[in-house]
């Protein structure tokens, strides 16, 4: 049976516009879209639709390079559609809501229920409200148990995949790892139960001709066994890991006893990661679409590499994705120039965990800064690292505009830099800072976290003291009329202990605690350095509850599920954050949220990101964690 495609038409679309803030998120008509169209889908026989979700507005959504490359990757294969969709504004969901229009894609605005496949980007897990948002727009049941169809599946990938227990509930299955080459492998395998099983008059595409009584019973238990079985063959795919093949079995304190599998024929645990083994070459995206409006980084994004050899002890990403694997000088040659002849862009940010660990960065930046074909390009490098930071690496980046350095110190004191594993000296940090003021630069942004493990008051007092040599050494070596100029701002987040690091058995300290120390650090600088410094800080209490997602089980997909129904959305916003809720929800379902968050996990214990193996031991992360609390 062919598939259905149902879309909004063009007049209602204009009509619904008239009154929302920047139309330019939901209108397409981008530079770059590769998506096929309406007329070229009716000509392939069981095209595969997918649409990939970024759960933020279209702003935040189109600065992820990692939708960009799956969306070039997907349409260019012959059999397959990629589509967008990203998190309405308020304004538009509100409208959509009362006018009873379900959510539909960017591109050919086909609604969402009508494509095979759904994906989301879970970059972090204060979006995950939004994930249920637009799948209840999209007119979809938010439990997967209860979605009658097997179409559309609906699938997550991306950093927090790694503990899938949180939205299981919810998801048909993850994507663990890279993507690359995983997303090719399952439209293929969803092309060829099309072609092979729904052709059978067994398979029941709308859900709407399902009728009380017992053939509605017939249906239902055809079209379970139907999805189970290509959740089956699905799940044979490296990095694929299908929730509802397995299950948690608790202990009488809810620490974890065992995990047990469900269905017959799952993959052994823990279930493996999926690698892109051949990143070296990837020059995905060459062309990527350039957005309506102003994007969060407007800019050519360029990555590479993937993974981080530093191994901090606190950083999730540099661990999930292992192994560190940089891109051949040729490829990103290549890629840069064609992307930039493409879009325009006179700026390009080489992305990675640690840019300046990239072995051939200088001769990569000589390539475009050198290159007849673009002048005055800006090259920027979001991840600097002061112990490699040198003045060719800045002389190079100053041959554009000087768009601003950004260093991630992390901690204030060399002790607690050693704990975690964040080696950089003091003297490497002043260095790195004499080096850009004698070159010019006037603006730094510095991260650090309060919370870590093993944290003095003597270690926080190391911040303003960090800060002090900065501004000492900015005023011996700049002019006076730059000193002025001076700018640093300074980002504190709270420590969250995620899973796959050497923290993970760590607690976080309470909101209290966080929150004296935020405050202790941002009146010692605004009282002295009010002319030079600006503090922005991650609330505490958001901070706790992406703790209580990062390390929550299946219980926590309850708790997710009971905050959406009471209206919770764009949860990583400051305006829509809602703590109570949280708080109120945990309360109804007997859950401890400080059991999640603050308690000290035991060494033996079986976490539930157990079920995922991301290619590191575990004795691997008990060693560092050890060595760690050694340095105290």
């Amino acid at each position: 049976m062919q598939k259905t495609i149902n879309f909004l038409s063009s007049d209602t679309l204009d009509e619904i516009l008239r009154d929302v803030q920047k139309p330019g998120r939901y209108i397409n008509n981008e530079f770059g879209v590769k998506s096929k169209n309406l007329k070229d889908l009716q000509k392939i026989k069981n095209p595969v639709l997918a649409c990939l979700a970024f759960p933020d507005v279209y702003e935040v959504g189109m600065s992820n390079l990692g939708m960009q490359i799956l969306y070039e990757i997907i349409n260019s294969q012959q059999n397959f559609s990629a589509e967008r969709v990203y998190s309405p504004w308020v304004d538009f969901e509100k409208i959509l809501r009362d006018k009873k229009i379900k959510l539909f894609s960017l591109e050919n605005h086909i609604f969402l229920d009508c494509f095979d496949l759904i994906g989301f980007n879970t970059a972090h897990e204060m979006l995950y409200t939004n994930i249920l948002n637009i799948i209840d727009l999209a007119g979809l049941n938010i439990s997967s148990e209860n979605r009658l169809d097997i179409f559309p599946l609906i699938c997550c990938g991306g950093v927090s995949t790694v503990n899938p227990w949180p939205l299981s509930k919810f998801i048909d299955f993850f994507i663990v790892g890279d993507g690359e080459n995983v997303i090719i492998s399952i439209l293929k395998i969803i092309k060829v139960f099309k072609s092979n099983y729904v052709k059978n008059s067994n398979y029941i595409k709308n859900s709407n001709y399902i009728k009380n009584g017992n053939i509605s019973n017939y249906i239902n238990s055809n079209l379970r066994k139907a999805k189970n079985e290509l959740l089956k063959n699905l799940s044979k795919v490296d990095g694929v890991f299908v929730p509802a093949h397995y299950r948690i079995i608790y202990n009488f304190d809810s620490t974890i006893n065992r995990f047990e599998i469900l269905e017959e024929g799952a993959k052994k645990i823990p279930v493996k990661k999926a690698i892109y083994k051949n990143f070296k070459n990837s020059q995905y995206p060459i062309f990527p679409i350039i957005p309506n409006i102003r994007t969060i980084h407007d800019r050519l994004n360029i990555e590479i590499m993937r993974g981080c050899k530093r191994g901090c002890r606190f950083c999730q990403a540099g661990f999930v994705y292992r192994p560190v694997r940089q891109k051949t000088l040729e490829a990103l040659s290549n890629q840069t120039k064609e992307s930039l002849a493409k879009t325009g862009y006179n700026e390009v940010s080489f992305t990675s965990l640690s840019s300046t660990d990239y072995k051939n960065l200088v001769d990569l930046i000589n390539s475009i800064t050198e290159s007849k074909d673009f002048k005055q390009i800006s090259i920027s490098l979001p991840s600097l690292r002061v112990d490699s930071f040198t003045l060719e690496i800045l002389e190079k980046l100053m041959s554009g505009r000087k768009t601003g350095l950004t260093f991630a110190p992390e901690a204030g004191s060399q002790r607690l830099r050693d704990v975690i594993k964040k080696n950089i000296k003091q003297n490497d940090l002043i260095n790195g800072f004499m080096i850009a003021f004698l070159k010019g630069w006037t603006k730094i942004k510095l991260y650090f976290m309060v919370g870590l493990p093993t944290e003095t008051e003597s270690d926080l007092n190391g911040i303003v003291e960090i800060v002090d040599l900065i501004i000492q050494k900015a005023k011996e070596v700049m002019p006076k009329e730059k000193v002025s100029r001076l700018q640093i701002n300074i980002s504190i987040s709270p420590f969250c202990p995620k899973p796959f690091t050497p923290f993970q058995w760590a607690g976080q300290e309470s909101v209290e605690v966080l929150k004296e120390k935020i405050l202790k650090i941002n009146s010692s600088l605004v009282k002295k350095y009010k002319k030079f410094v600006k503090i922005a800080w991650t609330s505490p209490y958001k901070s706790q509850i992406e703790c209580l997602l990062a390390r929550g089980d299946d219980k926590i997909s309850d708790v997710l599920e009971e905050v959406f129904k009471s209206g919770a959305k764009f949860e990583n916003w400051t305006d829509f954050f809602d703590y109570c809720k949280w708080v109120d929800a945990c309360k109804k379902l007997k859950v401890d949220l400080k059991f999640y968050t603050q308690r000290q996990i035991q060494i033996n214990e079986v976490l539930p990101w157990d079920i995922i193996d991301i290619g590191i031991s575990k004795n691997y992360f008990i060693r560092e964690y050890k060595r760690a609390l050694d340095k105290i």
